[in-house]
């Protein structure tokens, strides 16, 4: 498999989620309360974990620099686009995990923070995805050499190892499609 389809179906994946998340949040503008804490915790976990350490670790680590040693900019280019929103990505889901916090201590109006950052999160990587779907991985596909993306190939297997651990990308699989049968059928 070609690096760049890796990561595209990994956006397959946070596309699930966010729709997931989008659905709690529903439920929890209706009621106003987040009645399905422990499923947060889990998404917050895959944002922190999967999207963030794991596929945004890729890009950061593998083929930002791959881009850059063809060319591709990164200040005021496409690359600094992309660092500037896996940065507010994280800052959003901080924001979340506080806001999931103090509602579990008790704060009640800690909901509607969630929601908020939530919704912020969920508008915000669903651009993020479509950029680089339609952009970025574009740029990728024409520019790298076949030797140069089986290194990527290559990278992306340690990385997952080394940010995520054995057996934690199935798990995640089997947490989303659970969630999935829950929340979106």
């Amino acid at each position: 498999m070609k690096p760049i389809e890796d990561l595209k179906m990994e956006h397959e994946a946070v596309k699930i989620t966010l729709r997931v998340l989008d659905s709690i949040c529903n439920e929890a503008e209706k009621s106003g309360e987040l009645t399905n804490s422990d499923h947060l915790e889990q998404l917050i976990e895959f944002f922190t974990t999967f999207v963030d350490r794991c596929h945004h670790g890729k890009e950061e680590e593998l083929l930002f620099p791959a881009l850059e040693e063809v060319g591709v900019s990164r200040e005021g280019g496409p690359i600094g686009v992309m660092l500037k929103e896996h940065q507010q990505g994280r800052d959003a889901v901080a924001k979340m995990k506080a806001a999931l916090v103090r509602y579990r201590d008790g704060d009640r109006k800690a909901a509607g923070d969630f929601i908020h950052h939530a919704r912020a999160y969920i508008t915000l990587l669903n651009h993020h995805i479509d950029k680089e779907n339609n952009v970025l991985f574009v740029l990728a596909d024409n520019n790298l050499s076949e030797e140069k993306q089986m290194e990527l190939w290559e990278g992306f297997e340690t990385i997952e190892l080394q940010k995520i651990g054995p057996g934690k990308h199935e798990a995640f699989h089997q947490m989303i499609e659970s969630m999935e049968s829950i929340y979106l059928s």
